[in-house]
């Protein structure tokens, strides 16, 4: 089928098929001609897609549920961010009606121990500095804090607050402001996802991704990147780690209050064996 006969089907505008198709929801076919051919199955995602956004996914938890089969996974996700929404707006307007303050540090108090590991660390490290440390630890710290994780997660909040300053230059802040503007929490979930999946299965990641990895490090050894200040702030953020010994400190104690990255750890200490096996062959 021929596109408009797909946006009378579907209801979508033509915009709307092409960024799906643009984010590898569908995959329809060419003709010779440059048309594409949309199937049976191409309609029965947009459908979904189509209903799935009606109920506030995003694109990133739509292409899980659709990779993965997570969809009751990503609507008890959805109910709880909206319970928590909804109770944001409740101390607003206790706010807006003067209550008094123990009042609200009770619903506060409330509020906060149904936030996720992630948006703790968020809060409690705004700016560059969160954004460039705990950022690539985004998917496995969706759930909310459990009492027994409270201690490994108290010593990593303080290891981190006793971490000198990590100084950047004006130049540097404003390539990182510029560069991660348009960086949203599902284009992160995106990058991250893409980690996990690489280490579930990483002869079928090789396969995909050999002329991709290929090319990115002939980038990597060029003249460009070596002069860059792309390199110059990764240098300077890796030194700043070895130098405050975080990956000895900081990794352990993730593991200990984050059991799917304790999890993702142990794969991933797995998968670069086998990587390293197969960059020989």
């Amino acid at each position: 089928m021929l596109r408009n006969e797909i946006q009378r089907l579907t209801g979508l505008t033509r915009k709307a098929i092409e960024y799906y198709e643009e984010r590898g929801l569908i995959c329809p076919k060419k003709s010779e001609k440059g048309y594409r051919d949309y199937s049976e199955k191409d309609i029965q995602i947009l459908n979904k897609i189509s209903l799935y956004r009606k109920v506030g996914l995003s694109i990133t938890e739509i292409k899980n549920v659709l990779n993965y089969n997570t969809l009751s996974s990503a609507l008890r996700k959805k109910q709880h961010e909206l319970e928590v929404e909804e109770k944001r707006k409740d101390i607003l307007e206790l706010l807006i009606k003067g209550e008094n303050d123990n009042v609200i540090q009770e619903r506060l108090e409330l509020l906060e121990n149904g936030e996720t590991i992630y948006e703790r660390l968020e809060r409690a490290f705004p700016g560059y500095f969160g954004m460039m440390i705990f950022s690539a630890y985004q998917p496995f710290l969706s759930e909310p804090l459990k009492e027994s994780e409270t201690s490994a997660y108290n010593e990593y909040i303080n290891y981190l607050d006793s971490l000198p300053t990590f100084e950047l230059s004006e130049e540097e802040r404003d390539y990182i402001e510029k560069n991660t503007a348009g960086l949203g929490i599902n284009e992160l979930k995106d990058v991250n996802n893409a980690k996990i999946k690489a280490v579930e299965d990483i002869k079928q990641w090789w396969t995909e991704n050999k002329d991709t990895v290929t090319k990115y490090e002939e980038f990597k050894n060029s003249d460009e990147y070596a002069s860059s200040l792309m390199k110059k702030i990764y240098d300077k953020l890796k030194k700043y780690m070895e130098d405050n010994n975080y990956y000895e400190t900081a990794i352990p104690l993730i593991r200990q209050f984050s059991k799917t990255y304790d999890d993702y750890y142990k794969k991933l200490l797995e998968a670069n064996d086998e990587y390293m096996k197969l960059r020989k062959i």
